[in-house]
């Protein structure tokens, strides 16, 4: 296993009634004593990167040895189909699989299970980091750990918990739940069953493979609070450093709503976590499906998209643009190494508090000038550049909010945008589509999210 160093990493478990254990580690010896019921909670000493140590759990009459033991950074990865995506299945698979030798990154897979009420087990077991284990490892979680061990030359953990056509809801627990209004009422539903609710669900399935029998129930792992409470919430409080997260395609239909529910689940974990600063890094959806020939109003992935760039309004937040990455026949991109290296970038500023350019560029403000529209930017690190020429995906409006494709060209740190088809521009919008041909990024080779200036 792995743990997290520099900080009080807890151990926990079960022993008999009020029996006395002590945890040794690397010459530190804790005492903890166990409740009524036999559970135990023991804080270890901090540490410092390193290892392979022994852990020894052991009482009066018996003992528990855990070898090969790391110290290291410890990172939960957890979201849908994009993060469940194995190596095998992503770009250059079997060069990456052959190369996949770093004994340093052992990956803990979460079994795939739901649950009513939340769980206090899981299934699964920590792998090494070879050619066998990887194949099967989240690609985007190994890209990511294999960036990580290299730049900071340490051991790294990833517990990998994600589950594909998942929506949010389900990974958010019922305590924070119970506080929304679209899904409080399905929450108490949900735990006032009386059923074991496993059973149940192998019977929905088992009737859904029948035609001639019509199930139960719809797709219970989607049901609210169902994911956290047997993925999640056996997990808390296993010491880790950070989330990186990638979902949202499951929750494209509810943008609007992944407004507050996606900033409920962040909010949710930290505070399992008991620790409102823990880094929470997630993957902007991908370009997905034919480009659009004209400007399109309203698009359910641009929406989600916005949504999930709102969320950075929380602190030690970061995002990884995938806009220029997808693949418009496969919803499930074969470029997670990109993903990876993106993730990392912006875990090396949120969580490891580096000065490197970490983002593209975020839009700031803008500002018309007669028949023109004038854009700022954030983090445009050495400066803004294009890829391919004309600048693409720009659109602008005036007051009839018709949006036409725009001229836009590079003026230092800024972009000016305008069309002969809009003589007072009063909005722009950039990559606002499935498939946007984005085409803008900073010269450190970062995209720019994408954007809409107006509120329509």
């Amino acid at each position: 296993m792995v743990l997290q160093q520099g900080i009080n990493a807890p151990v926990w478990g079960t022993s008999k009634t009020n029996q006395e254990l002590i945890i040794s580690l690397a010459g530190n010896n804790i005492s903890v004593k166990a409740d009524q019921q036999g559970k135990w909670m023991a804080k270890l000493k901090p540490m410092k990167s390193g290892g392979p140590f022994r852990m020894i759990i052991s009482s009066s009459g018996d003992s528990v040895i855990y070898n090969d033991v790391m110290v290291g950074e410890v990172w939960l990865a957890s979201g849908q189909s994009n993060m469940q995506m194995i190596l095998a299945a992503a770009k250059d698979a079997d060069k990456e699989i052959q190369e996949a030798s770093y004994p340093q990154i052992r990956f803990f897979t979460v079994g795939l299970n739901i649950s009513r009420t939340p769980l206090d087990h899981v299934k699964g077991t920590w792998k090494l980091t070879n050619p066998e284990n990887a194949k099967d490892f989240s690609a985007a979680a190994y890209f990511f750990s294999r960036e990580l061990h290299l730049e900071r030359k340490t051991p790294v953990g990833i517990i990998s918990s994600s589950w594909g056509s998942t929506s949010s809801e389900a990974w958010t627990s019922g305590k924070s739940l119970a506080t929304f209004p679209g899904l409080k009422d399905s929450v108490a539903r949900y735990e006032s069953l009386q059923e074991d609710w496993e059973e149940l669900y192998r019977a929905f399935e088992a009737k859904e493979r029948n035609p001639k029998t019509k199930p139960v129930f719809p797709k219970q792992k989607n049901y609210p609070t169902a994911l956290y409470n047997a993925m999640i919430a056996p997990l808390v409080p296993y010491g880790i450093k950070g989330v990186i997260w990638y979902q949202g395609e499951n929750n494209s239909s509810r943008a609007i709503q992944y407004r507050s529910l996606f900033p409920l689940l962040i909010a949710d974990w930290r505070n399992q976590w008991d620790n409102q600063k823990l880094p929470f890094l997630f993957v902007q959806l991908a370009n997905f499906r034919a480009a659009n020939p004209q400007p399109v109003f309203a698009d359910k992935w641009a929406l989600l998209r916005e949504a999930q760039s709102m969320a950075l309004e929380l602190p030690h937040t970061g995002m990884a643009v995938s806009i220029d990455i997808g693949d418009a026949k496969n919803i499930h991109p074969k470029n997670k190494q990109d993903v990876g290296k993106r993730l990392y970038l912006a875990a090396s500023h949120i969580a490891y508090g580096t000065s490197l350019v970490y983002s593209g560029p975020m839009y700031k403000s803008m500002k018309v000038m007669d028949n023109k529209i004038e854009l700022s930017f954030n983090h445009i690190g050495a400066g803004l550049m294009q890829k391919g020429t004309p600048l693409t995906a720009f659109e602008i409006a005036g007051a009839d909010k018709k949006f036409h494709w725009a001229e836009a060209t590079i003026d230092g740190n800024k972009i000016i945008v305008s069309s002969k088809n809009v003589s007072k521009p009063v909005a722009v919008r950039y990559a606002w589509s499935d498939n946007p041909a984005a085409s803008l990024y900073n010269k450190e080779g970062l995209p720019a999210s994408p954007f809409r200036t107006d509120d329509w």
